[in-house]
C-alpha cells in the first residue's frame, strides 16, 4: 500500500502481478506442507475447493479494496 501511495497508478501492474504470484506461492506451500491439517474442515463438510476459493478471493478482494481506498486519498 505504501508503494501504491508513493508511485500511484504507474506501479499498479507490478503490484497486481506480484500479488497473484504470492497467492500462487502460498497455495503451493500450504497444499504441499500443510496437507494433513485440512481434516478438521473436511469433517465440518467444507471442501478444499471451497476453502481455497473463499480464502484466495477474500484476500485478493481485500487487496483491491485497500488499493482503491489508498487511490482515493
Amino acid at each position: 500500500m505504501v508503494l501504491f501511495r508513493e508511485y500511484g497508478m504507474s506501479i499498479f501492474a507490478v503490484l497486481f502481478w506480484f500479488k497473484l504470484f504470492t497467492l500462487g506461492v502460498v497455495y503451493v506451500f500450504i497444499r504441499s506442507y500443510k496437507n494433513k491439517e485440512f481434516y478438521y474442515y473436511l469433517n465440518l463438510g467444507l471442501t478444499r475447493t471451497f476453502l481455497w476459493t473463499s480464502t484466495l478471493c477474500f484476500d485478493f478482494s481485500l487487496f483491491l479494496f485497500l488499493l482503491s481506498r489508498i487511490h482515493k486519498l
